[in-house]
């Protein structure tokens, strides 16, 4: 049983110089992926264009009530924002949405400060090579 909890202190320790050694990735959160420039764009441009909308159809809700008789239709803006958003929905980038990280190249971890020292160390003794 006292074996047991040593190598479980020893894996602790580990886990802990490990932690101390990388983190996760600041480009991508750690996922390794990020999301392409154009399709960031398109994505910011259509939640520009549904707000919009929205807007639009909330103040046509606010009018006052149509004179009996009366057209009660939708003012023109809607009906061109509608369009807008149908043209934007079928100019998506022809790219993958995701790209894998620069910063990361994919693996979603990069060096702490501590982990460069340590990189650094190994390879002027010849252990590791830089990438």
């Amino acid at each position: 049983m006292d074996r047991d909890r040593r190598a479980d202190d020893a894996a602790d320790h580990w886990m802990r110089l490990l932690e101390a050694l990388e983190c996760d990735c600041a480009g991508c959160d750690g996922t390794g992926w990020t999301l392409n420039a154009q399709w960031r764009e398109w994505q910011q441009r259509a939640t520009e264009l549904v707000a919009v909308a929205h807007a639009a159809r909330r103040a046509h809700e606010l009018r006052p009530a149509q004179v009996p008789g009366g057209i009660d239709a939708e003012p023109a803006i809607v009906a061109v924002v509608e369009r807008a958003i149908a043209d934007h929905m079928r100019s998506r980038p022809a790219e993958p949405e995701e790209t894998v990280c620069d910063a990361c190249r994919g693996t979603g971890r990069q060096l702490t400060p501590a982990g460069h020292l340590f990189t650094d160390l190994l390879a002027r003794h010849g252990f590791v090579r830089q990438w």
